[in-house]
């Protein structure tokens, strides 16, 4: 995995130093993610399993919660935890898993990520830049009929968002990503957003892209995509 340099750290909170929060803030907030999947996972020597053609695995919901800090302490990052979940379900016939051939029955794939995100806000006016790294704990079931292959790893992530503001209006627009590529995974999470907030209360509605590829992490093989719209409401206070 890459890693991170203490002076890569030290450079962060020099410029965190003249642009950072002005004051202290809490979100704290969650949503609903529509997403369909494409792409394909197995387990190493095994044929790779299409997710559309040989799943029927469509479209599904699922949920996601945050809650972040913000402060204006110089050098000191801010602190967001996060945690999403994401499942498919559908049927196998005449598949081969875990060495295993001919499989009939149920299939489901489950992702849930849990993101401890420490990051420096850069730029902080109209135009807010942030800039971190994550923690992500990866928990992950892929199966087929009998079989199930988990993978539980804690992956480290680049993390950057920027969001502009349009004055007086209350409304913004923004993005944000999580990316790591190495040589047994790489992992990239995409979010494009507009918010609007009144007072505390506040809205976001967006789309996100995951895109997983795993190479033979805990035996699975996988090249995933999930993508749909998000929508979600949050506390600012």
């Amino acid at each position: 995995m890459r890693k991170i340099t203490i002076s890569t750290i030290l450079a962060l909170s020099a410029l965190s130093s003249n642009a950072n929060a002005d004051a202290l803030g809490l979100y704290v907030g969650g949503g609903v993610w529509d997403h369909d999947p494409s792409g394909s996972f197995g387990t190493v020597g095994d044929p790779q399993i299409d997710m559309e053609s040989n799943l029927r695995y469509s479209g599904e919901k699922d949920s996601y919660v945050y809650a972040a800090f913000e402060h204006f302490v110089p050098l000191v990052p801010n602190v967001r935890i996060e945690r999403a979940t994401m499942g498919h379900t559908g049927t196998a016939t005449n598949l081969t898993f875990d060495n295993t051939s001919n499989l009939k029955g149920p299939s489901a794939i489950n992702i849930d990520n849990t993101d401890a995100i420490l990051y420096w806000r850069l730029l902080d006016n109209w135009v807010n830049f942030d800039l971190g790294f994550t923690a992500r704990k990866l928990d992950a079931d892929f199966t087929v009929d009998t079989k199930t292959v988990a993978v539980s790893e804690t992956i480290p992530m680049l993390y950057a968002a920027v969001q502009f503001d349009l004055p007086l209006t209350g409304l913004s627009v923004g993005a944000d990503i999580n990316t790591i590529s190495y040589s047994d995974a790489s992992y990239n999470d995409l979010r494009i957003r507009a918010l609007y907030e009144m007072g505390v209360i506040g809205f976001e509605l967006g789309l996100k892209t995951t895109n997983l590829e795993l190479k033979g992490l805990d035996k699975i093989n996988a090249d995933l995509e999930f993508k749909g719209m998000m929508v979600g409401a949050f506390l600012h206070f």
